[in-house]
């Protein structure tokens, strides 16, 4: 017997006798901070003669034997998962050749049929890189189908191999599984933050949920929180074992601290500024339901669009209003929401600010103007948006912009920062006002453009944010932020609390500026007459207990040039400092300044 014979023999003993184990690494939710997956690994046993599951699956494919490995391995892993908790997903890995044979489909359906409790709805289908180039057509046709059926499609290593955007707009994945290459370090490694930075706000205007695999650090899992991913998987969270254990509260605290800037949520927002103000709610129905039922409380309901159809794992299908009624009384909304539903493919937050709407990609299906898309308020769906109602609110948006907020930041714009300090000496308030604004912003723009320095004055709202929050939390009465225009904040503080929010934000703006990957010395190093250390920086004017000094709003505002200049005196003898801090003193009246240590 050649060696080759032997191999290929002892790799049909190992499948025919089982000679391999499953063993489970958890998936971590970054909205419930808990587990909400499990990814199915494989294991040669002992006895099987193979060392590693990639030397397993690497003679599997040599002596074309995959399709019989895989349905060994899938078998056990989905045994396993027939008593999870209704929510939580199975991931399983298949190769491109697996799921690209026409078998496929039947013979997974018919296996889960098999185990109670178990749907294709709970199951993720993870495509591995594995000999996809030879699968393209088939792959394609075959995730189609399976998606059909209520599987959910992942997409494994994104960012190395052949895992690229090709491999996204062929497959359409529900989800994508950032290869730990872009994880590794990315704390350190601004490139590779702004790639991350581009993949989640690509997920959150295709409905793609996003994973940072290989996770072993806490600071990378905090940049990886703050940029916004979906979900985190990694040795941090937990090694491969058994399905049946929780996430470590101290790495629990790690995803709340860290992802409480996500989507720079900002101070004073009125509920009519979020997309909360826009939703319908959806008539709620089980797969089981007839709908007969669910036609009558559409017709007593005249404003809901359709309904959501929740199958055993919580996934919510959608069913247009026409697509009920026009049904026999007895058919099961499951049934309808197979050939006529559809999953809805974009979605929001359910806080997301009323300028991602343009973002939303609108498609031109036969719904037109009544489509919906999905609201989410964590994992769950809050309702629906109509088109119609997104054009509506985009007009209103461009109506009201310039007069109440700035669409930039969503922050209340100069009227109500105005309003505010009328507020404060009508009401005798006591209160200090501080403005806040980007030194040399005009020379990075020249040299970056608008958009880099757009960036920036949003970095600086999430710094002074972060900063309030810790102090007393946004919701509190104690401190306003508001908009003036161009760079220029405006904040409204407690006495003595305006000094406490200075140094924290100041450092807090410069380790998110590096983290941009770009440097404003380099922005600014021989442009005009800039000295080639100049950067941009913050001048965080203070103005204590107005009352005591100011009799107007008015006196008050105009304080802020001289404030300025004498920021930028101090700012000619020491240019290398990433803020300047200029206190008005209290008897002064305007007539002397002088520089906070």
């Amino acid at each position: 017997m050649t060696s080759t014979d032997a191999s290929r023999a002892n790799l049909r003993r190992t499948i025919d006798e089982g000679l391999v184990s499953t063993v489970f690494q958890p998936i971590a939710g970054l909205q419930q901070a808990g587990f909400i997956a499990y990814e199915a690994l494989t294991r040669p046993g002992p006895e099987s003669g193979f060392d590693s599951a990639d030397q397993l699956f690497d003679a599997a494919e040599e002596h074309d034997l995959i399709w019989d490995l895989e349905r060994v391995t899938r078998r056990a892993a989905l045994n396993a998962a027939a008593d999870w908790p209704a929510g939580v997903q199975l991931f399983l890995n298949a190769t491109p050749e697996v799921i690209a044979d026409e078998r496929f489909a039947e013979t997974i359906l018919a296996e889960i049929a098999e185990i109670d409790g178990l749907t294709p709805s709970r199951i993720v289908l993870e495509v591995t890189e594995r000999s996809e180039n030879r699968h393209v057509g088939g792959l394609q046709r075959q995730t189609a189908l399976l998606q059909r059926h209520g599987f959910k499609v992942a997409i494994d290593d994104v960012g190395a191999g052949t895992s690229g955007l090709n491999r996204i707009m062929l497959l359409r994945p529900q989800w994508l599984k950032l290869d730990r290459a872009l994880i590794t370090n990315i704390d350190q490694d601004p490139v590779r933050t702004n790639l991350i930075r581009f993949l989640t706000h690509f997920g959150r205007l295709s409905g793609v949920s996003i994973i940072a695999e290989g996770i072993e650090r806490v600071e990378e899992l905090e940049r990886v929180v703050h940029l916004g991913v979906d979900a985190v998987q990694g040795y941090l969270l937990g090694r491969p074992g058994t399905a049946d254990r929780e996430l470590d509260p101290a790495i629990a605290d790690v995803i709340a601290s860290s992802g409480t800037n996500n989507d720079c949520p900002v101070f004073h927002r009125d509920r009519s500024d979020t997309v909360s103000a826009l939703v319908q709610p959806v008539l709620r129905v089980e797969t089981c339901t007839r709908a007969g039922g669910v036609a009558e409380q559409l017709a007593e309901q005249p404003r809901l669009p359709g309904a959501g159809v929740q199958d055993e794992s919580g996934v919510l299908h959608w069913c247009d209003r026409d697509a009920v009624l026009s049904q026999n009384p007895d058919t099961t909304m499951g049934a309808i929401s197979t050939p006529f539903g559809r999953t809805l493919d974009a979605s929001l937050r359910i806080d997301a600010a009323l300028e991602q709407l343009a973002m939303i990609p609108i498609g031109e299906g036969e719904a037109g103007f009544d489509a919906p898309i999905m609201v989410c308020q964590g994992q769950s769906c809050a309702g629906v948006v109509r088109v119609r109602d997104l054009l509506r609110a985009g007009a209103e948006l461009c109506r009201v912009a310039r007069r109440r907020s700035a669409t930039l930041t969503g922050l209340p714009g100069r009227v109500r920062c105005e309003q505010q300090l009328q507020r404060a000496f009508r009401e005798d308030i006591r209160r200090e006002v501080v403005f806040i604004d980007i030194r040399n912003l005009g020379e990075y723009n020249a040299v970056f453009g608008f958009e880099l320095g757009d960036q920036l004055i949003t970095i600086l709202v999430e710094a002074i944010e972060e900063t309030v929050r810790e102090l007393v939390g946004l919701d509190s009465d104690a401190v306003f932020l508001g908009h003036l225009g161009d760079d220029r904040l405006m904040l409204v503080a407690d006495p003595s609390l305006a000094r406490q929010i200075a140094h924290p934000t100041i450092q807090r703006f410069e380790s998110r500026v590096v983290a941009t990957g770009i440097s404003p010395q380099v922005a600014i190093a021989g442009v005009g007459d800039a000295p080639a250390v100049a950067g941009v920086s913050l001048r965080y004017l203070i103005v204590p207990k107005i009352k005591s000094v100011f009799t107007t709003p008015q006196e008050v505002m105009r304080t802020e040039p001289v404030l300025r200049a004498m920021a930028d005196e101090q700012a000619a003898i020491d240019p290398s400092r990433t803020g300047y801090i200029v206190e008005a003193p209290i008897d002064g009246a305007g007539e002397s300044y002088m520089i906070a240590a």
